[in-house]
């Protein structure tokens, strides 16, 4: 799960999947909101909160799973706006395409802070990875014993946990808000 902070708008921008996707937006601390973003192009979701996680995940067998992968883009300014792309895949197949497109966001920072990123802030990896340790489906349906998918497990945990702190210690993001 991705962890980022401050406004932002959420869009769908590509659909590509067997099954239906999402984008969750879970907010931190007392605010405790949950965004669902469905999987349709051209959707669009407003964030305003200090804190949030997203996360990408698939319906199978009526049962929401998260996605094998999400891999997020460097942020870029594009005319005066910060904007992150974020692609994931949903489960790995083997012989099959390991494109990550079943689901395509786009990521834009709202308000002042998209004109004027904070100078202290790292920017984000080129390609950080997502990865699910959930169980992925037995099987696709009507595919054949060939469309197997291959279990995926998670290579780093810590990628969208937020920055610890001590006390009387502060500590910078890596995100790049």
């Amino acid at each position: 799960m991705a962890w980022y902070e401050g406004p932002c708008r959420i869009t769908v921008i590509g659909l590509d999947a067997d099954w239906p996707q999402r984008a969750v937006v879970t907010v931190s601390g007392a605010r405790g909101a949950r965004i669902e973003v469905p999987g349709e192009v051209g959707t669009v979701r407003h964030v305003d909160a200090p804190s949030w996680h997203l996360e990408v995940e698939h319906l199978y067998e009526g049962r929401w799973r998260p996605n094998v992968r999400a891999v997020r883009s460097r942020w870029e300014t594009v005319g005066g706006v910060r904007t992150q792309t974020v692609t994931s895949k949903d489960v790995d197949w083997p012989g099959g395409n390991r494109h990550e497109r079943n689901l395509v966001l786009r990521l834009e920072r709202v308000g002042e802070e998209a004109e004027h990123p904070r100078e202290t802030v790292r920017e984000a990896p080129a390609r950080a990875v997502t990865q699910s340790t959930a169980d992925t489906p037995a099987r696709r349906a009507g595919a054949g014993p060939a469309s197997v998918p291959t279990r995926s497990s998670s290579g780093g945990t810590g990628l969208g946990a937020p920055p610890a702190t001590s006390e009387g210690t502060t500590t910078s993001s890596t995100s790049p808000w």
